[in-house]
C-alpha cells in the first residue's frame, strides 16, 4: 500500500480533490500560511509544510481557494465496491431480510455469491 511508504501519484488542489476516486495520505501548504480543517482538527502550518495523515472526507474541509494540497494515489478497486450487507430491515412481520453483495477483489466485478 503506497500510503503507507508516503509515495504518492496525484497532487490535487482544491478544485481537483475527488474522495470517490482517490485516496489522500497528505496534505501540503501551498501558501504563505495555511489554517485549515482536517480531520476535524484546526491545523496551521507555514509554506512548505505537510502533514501525513489519511485524510477523511467527512470530517475534512477542502479550502476554496488552492493554499492547501492533497497528496494521494487512484483508489484501489477493490475498495470502490461494496461488500457484504448492502441492505436489509425489518418486515412488519418482524423477520429480517437481507441482501448480500460479494465482489471479486482482484477485478471488483460483483458475483452472485
Amino acid at each position: 500500500m503506497t500510503y503507507l511508504t508516503g509515495e504518492v501519484t496525484v497532487i490535487h488542489d482544491s478544485s481537483a480533490v475527488d474522495f470517490e476516486n482517490f485516496v489522500y495520505s497528505a496534505v501540503y501548504c501551498n501558501a504563505v500560511a495555511c489554517s485549515d480543517t482536517v480531520n476535524g482538527t484546526l491545523v496551521s502550518m507555514a509554506l512548505g509544510d505537510s502533514i501525513e495523515v489519511l485524510v477523511d472526507k467527512n470530517t475534512t474541509v477542502v479550502p476554496g481557494s488552492g493554499t492547501l494540497l492533497f497528496l494521494g494515489n487512484p483508489m484501489p478497486v477493490q475498495t470502490e465496491y461494496p461488500t457484504g450487507l448492502i441492505s436489509g430491515g425489518t418486515t412488519p412481520t418482524g423477520w429480517v431480510e437481507e441482501d448480500w453483495q460479494f465482489v471479486n477483489i482482484k477485478n471488483g466485478n460483483p458475483t452472485d455469491g
